[in-house]
C-alpha cells in the first residue's frame, strides 16, 4: 500500500476516534480522524487553487498540529513535502530550500529573518506561509487564513492509491559529515515502512510525541504508523512543558532518543531510595505507560535493565532516514538487551565486510540531484548503511560502530571508537566522550557529567576520570588502551537528534 492510501483508509476507518491532541492556552484540543480528514481537504484545496499541484513544499517549524496537517496534506496529494529543521542557521535553510527546488514554504513565525530573506534568495520560491497566526513582512498569509481559503473552494479528493515510486517526501540528512543530502522517499517507501513494522496496539492508544517532528523516526512512527493503527498522538508543544504534558496526557507509549532516556534516569536516581521504584515510575510517567521506543543512537543496555525496575519496558531500534527509517527493533517478537532487535518484515539485512547492508521496499529512491552519491550508497539494490554490525544466533542485530569512524592504528589493528565509548560511558563521572585516533594511540575527549562532578574542581575531576580510565585500560589489549584524556569545558556540538558531530571536533 502507498502511504496516501493508508492515510485515507484510516481517516474513514477510525473517523470517530481522536487522531491528534495538543495543549493550548485554553486547554487541550482533540481532533478526531474525521476532523483531520476535513483539515487535509481544506489545505489541499488551498494548495491546488494556488497552482501547487506537483510542487515541492517545505515545512520548517516546531512540533504542532498545523505542521502535521500541512505535511499530510502534501503527501496525500501529488506534491512533495520537504521537512526542514527549523533550528538550523538561516544560511543552511536557504541552501536547503534551493537545493530541494522548493516553490512554497510554511515557516514558523519565530524565523522572521528567514521569512524576510527567503523570497529574495530563493528564486523558485513563489509563496511563504507563516506556520502560525502572526502577520509578518515577506509572508503571503498566516496558516489559518490560508487553509480557510481552501475551504472556500473545495476540491474533489482523489483517493486513488497513487504510484508507489512517486516521491512524496524529501528529507535532509543531519549533515554530520559535511554537506547534507536530500533523501527521496516514495509513497511506496513510507507505505512499506508502516505496513512492515511489526508493531501492534489497539486503536485509541495514547502516544506522546516529544521528538523533533522533522526527523524521520518521529515522522514515521509518531505520525504515519500511529495513523495506520488509529492511535491518538499527543503533541508536546515544548521541552519546558514535557513533564506537565506527560501528566496531562498519561500516554501508553513514548518515542525517545537515548539522551532523553539518560537524562530522565539521572533524575530518577535522585528520588529517595526508600520509595519503591515502580511507584516512582508511575509518578513520573503516569499510570498507563507500557513502553518507550528508543532510536537515533546507541543506548547502553544498562538503561533497559534499570528502567524495568521502574515498570517501564524499553524497545531499542535501529534505522536511517534512507530506509524510511526503521530497519530493525526489539519488541513484540522478542528482546535481546544490547541489540537493536530483528529486521522488520519484508526487509533483507546482511553483513558484508562488517558493514550492514539493507534491501527492500523501505530503501530510498536516491539522493535528490546527487547521482554519484546515490550510486555509491545503492549498489545492486542494497543500501550500504556505513554502519558496522553483527547478528547473533537468534537473528538479533548488534551495532558495533560506523565504518567511516573506524580507527586504523599503525600496527594494522582496526578499532571501532563507538565500542570503546560505550564502555567509557559506564564511568559515572563521564557525561560525553569521543575516542579519536592519533599517531601515538587512542585519545578520549571527555565532557564530565555535570551532576556527578558539580562540587569538584577541574583538577580533581580529571584525576578521578584518569584513574577510572586506567582501570578500564587494565582489562584491554594494548592497542585498545586510552593513552590520554582531553577534558572539555563544554558539551560536544550535536545534531537535533542529539548525535555528536564528530567531524567538528
Amino acid at each position: 500500500m502507498t502511504i496516501r492510501e493508508i492515510i485515507f483508509e484510516s481517516i474513514e476507518k477510525y473517523s470517530e476516534l481522536k487522531s491528534f491532541s495538543f495543549p493550548t492556552k485554553d486547554g487541550v484540543v482533540n481532533k478526531t480522524y474525521r476532523a483531520l480528514g476535513e483539515d487535509l481537504r481544506k489545505m489541499r484545496g488551498a494548495l491546488g487553487r494556488d497552482g501547487f499541484a506537483k510542487a515541492h513544499i517545505a515545512i520548517a517549524g516546531k512540533n504542532s498540529y498545523p505542521w502535521v496537517v500541512t505535511y499530510l496534506s502534501v503527501i496525500t496529494g501529488e506534491c512533495v513535502a520537504v521537512p526542514l529543521d527549523a533550528s538550523l542557521p538561516d544560511d543552511n535553510l536557504i541552501w536547503q530550500l534551493n537545493q530541494a527546488d522548493v516553490t512554497c514554504a510554511f515557516i514558523e513565525s519565530s524565523k522572521k529573518d528567514l521569512i524576510a530573506r527567503a523570497k529574495a534568495e530563493c528564486p523558485q520560491l513563489a509563496k511563504v506561509i507563516v506556520l502560525g497566526n502572526d502577520v509578518l513582512p515577506g509572508a503571503d498569509a498566516t496558516w489559518g487564513a490560508y487553509m480557510e481559503k481552501g475551504a472556500e473552494e473545495p476540491q474533489a479528493v482523489n483517493t486513488e492509491k497513487g504510484a508507489e515510486d512517486a516521491v512524496c517526501t524529501i528529507m535532509f540528512s543531519s549533515g554530520t559529515t559535511g554537506v547534507s543530502k536530500a533523501i527521496m522517499l516514495t509513497q511506496g517507501n513510507l507505505g512499506a515502512e508502516v505496513t512492515n513494522l511489526f508493531y501492534h496496539t489497539e486503536p485509541g492508544t495514547v502516544l506522546f510525541s516529544v521528538l523533533p517532528i522533522h526527523h524521520a523516526f518521529c515522522l514515521s512512527v509518531d505520525v504515519l504508523t500511529a495513523i495506520k493503527l488509529g492511535v491518538n498522538t499527543c503533541i508536546n508543544d515544548s521541552v519546558g512543558h514535557l513533564m506537565k504534558n506527560l501528566k496531562t496526557f498519561e500516554p501508553q507509549v513514548i518515542l525517545m532518543v537515548p539522551l532523553m532516556v539518560e537524562t530522565i534516569y539521572k533524575k530518577l536516581k535522585t528520588v529517595n531510595r526508600l520509595i519503591p521504584k515502580r511507584l516512582v515510575g508511575r509518578e513520573v510517567f503516569g499510570k498507563r505507560l507500557n513502553h518507550i521506543i528508543v532510536g537515533g543512537a546507541y543506548l547502553d543496555p544498562m538503561y533497559v535493565t534499570e528502567f524495568r525496575k521502574y515498570g517501564i519496558t524499553i524497545w531499542q531500534g535501529y534505522g536511517m532516514t534512507e530506509t524510511s527509517p526503521v530497519i530493525a527493533f526489539n519488541g513484540e517478537r522478542g528482546i535481546a538487551d544490547g541489540s537493536v532487535g530483528r529486521p522488520i518484515d519484508n526487509t533483507e539485512v546482511k553483513i558484508e565486510d562488517g558493514e550492514i547492508l539493507v534491501r527492500g521496499d523501505i530503501v530510498m529512491k536516491g539522493y535528490y540531484k546527487m547521482p554519484e552519491e546515490t550510486a555509491e550508497a545503492l549498489k545492486d539494490g542494497w543500501m550500504h548503511t556505513g554502519d558496522l554490525g553483527r547478528f547473533d544466533e537468534n537473528g538479533f542485530l548488534y551495532i558495533t560502530g560506523r565504518k567511516k569512524n573506524l580507527i586504523i592504528l599503525a600496527n594494522g589493528e582496526n578499532v571501532s571508537p563507538e565500542e570503546l565509548e560505550n564502555d567509557l560511558y559506564k564511568i559515572p563521572l563521564i557525561g560525553e566522550v569521543v575516542v579519536m585516533g592519533q599517531p601515538q594511540g587512542l585519545i578520549a575527549h571527555v565532557y564530565p557529567d555535570e551532576t556527578e562532578t558539580k562540587k569538584m574542581s577541574p583538577d580533581v575531576i580529571r584525576e578521578k576520570i584518569r584513574k577510572e580510565v586506567d582501570k578500564y585500560n587494565k582489562k584491554q589489549p594494548a592497542y585498545r588502551r586510552i593513552i590520554d584524556v582531553v577534558m572539555r569545558d563544554e558539551p560536544f556540538p550535536k545534531t537535533t537528534t542529539r548525535k555528536i558531530k564528530r567531524d567538528f571536533i
